[in-house]
């Protein structure tokens, strides 16, 4: 006989909600700070899986079609030294005698973004993250600090990743024209070892090796994730269908088809007819929807803020 007791006997328990996604990418923001200013302490961390790629380095572009106003964001193949499609189109467009050409390349301009793991030291806006070895995604102002750090122009270099003799990075980040500002960030005057816990690890023991890489392995997010991602044949098509819908036909389309079937071997897809209100309905936006870069002012209207600034502050909200 079938028991119907279960369907009667609930608890509070049975209702526990899901376990949140564990925070994995550290981000700075001014207006989180007080009075605007975000201040924090971390210290960068090698990859374990190889020490030489502690710092992701790629070109990314936000693709939107004009017609359905889907977007993605892509990774330029430029990035690992392979022909760009992105980078061509960007180009020709740029260097055209046309205004309006010009205009259009910015719907494919990239931006450089870096990557890396940090261990948080001090956080007083988010003390939960104390200890935690997260990655930070950046831009090129907090690149140009850690290969300062590195080659400095006068002075001693330090390696900010060495676990031992690194130096912390101090985030003093200001809101300025609406826009994360890092000039006031640094590396401090003092070496400062990895701390596990509540031991610094000062020594370069076979035994602290040994416990700095299994600690590194089992806290570190994977930071492969955050470097170039191949396209797949969707990432193509998509690329093909933004530049046909985007960029008027003509010599730069042709050239572009040309080298698209060069590297793909595959012919790009047919343009899509604009719908009109009387046929066609407009497809859903959350199609190929993902996090969209914030509105960036243009350019002539804002010459006087500090455009490396802003590529961090883009960053820190992806």
């Amino acid at each position: 006989m079938e028991d119907y007791n279960d369907i009667f006997s609930l608890s509070a328990e049975d209702f526990k909600e899901e376990d949140k996604k564990p925070v994995e990418r550290y981000r700075v923001d001014a207006k989180q700070g007080t009075d605007n200013v975000y201040t924090s302490v971390v210290r960068f961390l090698p990859w374990w899986k190889n020490s030489k790629e502690s710092i992701k380095n790629k070109w990314t572009c936000w693709l939107e079609d004009p017609d359905t106003d889907d977007g993605m964001y892509v990774d330029c193949p430029s990035s690992i030294g392979k022909k760009s499609i992105l980078q061509d189109i960007f180009w020709k467009l740029k260097k055209s005698d046309s205004i309006a050409d010009q205009e259009l390349s910015k719907k494919f301009s990239r931006r450089q973004q870096f990557a890396s793991l940090v261990q948080v030291i001090k956080d007083d806006h988010h003390p939960e993250l104390n200890g935690k070895v997260l990655v930070y995604q950046y831009g090129v102002k907090v690149h140009k600090q850690i290969m300062g750090e590195m080659k400095p122009k006068y002075g001693t270099p330090h390696v900010p990743f060495d676990v031992f003799e690194g130096r912390p990075f101090l985030f003093q980040v200001t809101l300025v024209s609406g826009f994360n500002n890092y000039d006031e960030c640094k590396f401090v005057d003092a070496e400062e070892p990895v701390k596990i816990g509540d031991d610094l690890i000062t020594e370069k023991s076979p035994e602290n090796l040994k416990k700095l890489v299994e600690w590194l392995k089992e806290t570190s997010p994977d930071l492969d994730s955050y470097g170039y991602r191949e396209w797949t044949n969707d990432t193509n098509d998509f690329v093909m269908k933004v530049v046909r819908n985007t960029v008027p036909k003509g010599k730069i389309i042709e050239s572009i088809e040309k080298l698209n079937t060069s590297l793909t071997g595959k012919d790009a897809p047919a343009s899509t007819p604009k719908p009109t209100p009387a046929s066609t309905p407009k497809p859903s936006e959350t199609k190929l929807e993902e996090e969209k870069l914030p509105n960036i002012p243009e350019t002539d209207e804002f010459a006087d803020l500090d455009l490396d600034n802003i590529e961090d502050d883009l960053y820190d909200k992806l």
